[in-house]
């Protein structure tokens, strides 16, 4: 993860309650759907001892506490790492200090949970296998940048792509024209995905990349949910390490579209989802910070 310059005063007004009270954008309410596609949080996930997860979960025996806590504070943690489950093979998992509990949504179903926080924004990513498959994206939440505020200049963000398993970076260029009006476009990748044997016409495991998903340009819209990007994304056979792979999972076919919104002052963050990549791959969270 990168180090932001600016990050330590905003992390330590955010420890400090700078976003508030109980309904603060912070405090993820997880007996609610989530805001990316209006699904629910599924099973339930470990942090410092205590289990997290909606009033449907399950706590298992020996990993944590047997009490559930429904509302998981994100300022428990660091901004820029990517916290998810390590699950003991290939792939791109990078905080252990959270885990998800099994068989706690469906019996004998692995539960996925991923975050990342930035400092006025953050991600959050779930699953359950055996239920409904692919909202990856449960929550893109942050304190909005206000409209009629951005100053005029181009402005790069990077940060990450990541799905329940694979990770990859994510790069936006915004040129604001006027205090309300830009225009952005930029990339993303993602590693190691995973064609498993069961699926796969070689009857192994296969793992490619999407080396450079393209974000295409869109026009910046003042809207009820804050000022957001809305565009089409293109992957072609160029853009991925394995075009066999891509094809065999339906790459070629999917009208894959992104959303993104501006946080922060001024709009120092970024953050959002792409839908309709093909299912293999399902929703995936793309964040990051001004340069």
């Amino acid at each position: 993860m990168q180090t932001r310059k600016f990050g330590m005063l905003a992390v330590a007004l955010l420890a400090a309650g700078f976003s508030g009270g109980a309904s603060a954008w912070n405090q993820l309410n997880l007996n609610q759907n989530g805001n990316a596609a209006n699904a629910p949080y599924l099973g339930s996930f470990n942090y410092n001892g205590q289990t997290y997860g909606p009033s449907t979960a399950q706590s298992v025996t020996g990993q944590a506490s047997t009490t559930i806590a429904n509302t998981f504070d994100l300022n428990n943690l660091q901004a820029f790492t990517l916290y998810g489950k390590d699950s003991g093979g290939r792939g791109h998992n990078d905080d252990l200090s959270l885990t998800s509990n099994d068989h706690s949504a469906a019996t004998g179903a692995p539960v996925v949970y991923r975050f990342y926080r930035q400092n006025y924004s953050a991600a959050v990513v779930n699953l359950s296998r055996g239920t409904e498959a692919r909202h990856f994206v449960k929550s893109v939440v942050g304190q909005q940048t206000a409209a009629g505020t951005l100053v005029n200049g181009t402005y790069n963000y990077a940060g990450v792509a990541f799905t329940n398993f694979p990770r990859g970076d994510f790069n936006y260029a915004v040129t604001v024209l006027s205090p309300s009006a830009a225009i952005g476009s930029g990339t993303f990748s993602l590693n190691e995905i995973k064609i498993p044997a069961s699926q796969s016409s070689t009857g192994q495991d296969i793992f490619f990349n999407i080396n450079s998903g393209k974000l295409n340009q869109a026009v910046l819209a003042t809207t009820a949910n804050g000022l957001t990007f809305n565009g089409n994304v293109t992957v072609t056979n160029a853009d991925v390490s394995n075009a066999n792979a891509w094809a065999e999972i339906g790459g070629p076919a999917s009208k894959a579209t992104y959303d993104l919104t501006l946080f922060g002052p001024q709009g120092a963050e970024i953050a959002g989802s792409i839908q309709g990549l093909p299912d293999r791959i399902g929703s995936t969270a793309i964040i990051g910070a001004k340069q």
